[in-house]
């Protein structure tokens, strides 16, 4: 890859880095905040389904609304929990560290959670990633969007 601007070869990623969604690379644009607020109104009723409707297809779709970046493409096609937990295994040991490489950066404290930030939540002790809008977060349920309150969450990523 090259620098358009000065002709001088970019560097590649290292293998560990590489499809990571690198924080300094991914910016918000503009109009983020409508677009969310459209993803979210759009699902609200949609009831969970794997692979379709996920915690993960959500994560993704906001990211894409925020950034421009659609990643959903890159892991579209699990039908079941062992396909996605298997997934999740390929970029990390652990939920934790598959999201760190996925996001681009270490999460950070749910406390520094911004709108828009995925954050990670275990309502029903099972690990599923939510949207902090606020005080509160949205969840993928099987009744649809449902909104928990974000100082629930373990930890969240940064999303641009």
């Amino acid at each position: 890859m090259v620098n358009e601007a000065t002709t001088t070869p970019i560097p590649a990623l290292p293998p560990e880095r590489e499809g990571r969604l690198e924080r300094t690379g991914a910016m918000r644009m503009e109009g983020w905040e409508a677009r969310l607020d459209r993803l979210i109104e759009g699902v609200r009723c949609e009831p969970y389904a794997i692979g379709t409707h996920d915690c993960f297809r959500l994560a993704c779709s906001v990211m894409e609304a925020l950034t421009g970046i659609d990643r959903w493409p890159e892991f579209a096609g699990y039908r079941t929990r062992r396909e996605a937990l298997s997934r999740i295994h390929a970029h990390g040991r652990t939920f934790e560290a598959a999201g760190d490489w996925f996001f681009g950066g270490e999460r950070v404290p749910a406390a520094m959670a911004r709108r828009g930030d995925i954050v990670l939540l275990a309502p029903d002790g099972t690990k599923h990633l939510g949207v902090c809008l606020g005080e509160r977060s949205a969840l993928i349920t099987a009744n649809g969007i449902s909104f928990v309150p974000t100082a629930s969450a373990t930890g969240c990523w940064r999303i641009g």
